[in-house]
């Protein structure tokens, strides 16, 4: 039954993208059009040019987020949306059930992401001049990424599932995971840097610059592959169990067919 609901939400994504695919070039003007802006600025800022091993962090730091946010974003905006077409109750009675529904949309979604992504990727170095290192190790940690933002974004959909509506709550969301994946917590010593593994996505990205930026592997000094690991499954887990406890709770009081 997953299988078949897998494939159905293939098939589902690339009928969208047939039918719509201003969509996606819009998406991707968009994206890469706010990085140079940022770029640019950043470089404006600093009176000179930004080069070297912090731009390439930057760089790595901008894709993540883009990554995130879309898994974040697609699952609360999954519910508003089936929620104001009085839909919701019908997914959440079907075989698969809303939870698994959304999972298997993020797993596509994620499939499409990173195709988007390595697009992103190659205009953005052709862009600023740089050639980050690539291979196809890096979707370990892009995979491990995602499970992280699927996990957050199972948070957001157990707020949206209860009020129906999180547009501010995703718009103050993106800020906050822009500042996750931008900030150097890599960099940072002792009981700092214990802490600092658990921050959503923090590890992944230490992992991408040890990769695309240092050359190195999957395993490292620092054990991030590891540290990553935990990191994702750990915040999978706890948006699943939250959003276990949310859609009983509307269940129990009646709102699903609310809007």
């Amino acid at each position: 039954m997953m299988w078949n609901g897998l494939l159905s939400e293939i098939r589902r994504e690339w009928i969208l993208f047939r039918r719509y695919p201003t969509e996606l070039l819009s998406q991707l003007v968009v994206i890469v059009v706010a990085f140079y802006g940022l770029f640019l600025g950043a470089s404006y800022m600093a009176g000179s040019r930004m080069v070297g091993g912090r731009l390439d962090a930057v760089i790595i730091g901008y894709l993540l987020w883009t990554l995130a946010m879309g898994a974040v974003g697609a699952m609360g905006w999954d519910i508003m949306n089936e929620a104001q077409n009085g839909t919701l109750e019908q997914v959440m009675l079907s075989p698969l059930g809303l939870m698994k529904i959304l999972l298997l949309r993020s797993i596509v979604l994620f499939i499409y992401n990173i195709l988007f992504t390595a697009v992103v990727l190659f205009i953005i170095m052709w862009l600023t001049g740089r050639h980050l290192s690539v291979s196809g190790s890096e979707v370990v940690p892009f995979g491990l990424a995602m499970a992280c933002a699927i996990g957050i974004g199972y948070l957001v959909a157990s707020v949206t599932i209860l009020f129906k509506r999180s547009n501010q709550f995703l718009g103050l969301l993106q800020f906050v995971l822009l500042f996750l994946v931008m900030a150097p917590f890599a960099s940072l010593h002792g009981w700092r840097r214990l802490a600092s593994v658990m921050v959503p996505i923090a590890p992944m990205n230490a992992m991408l610059r040890q990769m695309m930026i240092a050359g190195g592997g999957l395993t490292g000094p620092h054990n991030w592959l590891l540290w990553s690991v935990l990191n994702a499954g750990i915040w999978l887990l706890l948006g699943m169990f939250v959003f276990v406890k949310a859609s009983k709770r509307a269940k129990r009081k009646g709102i699903l067919g609310h809007y």
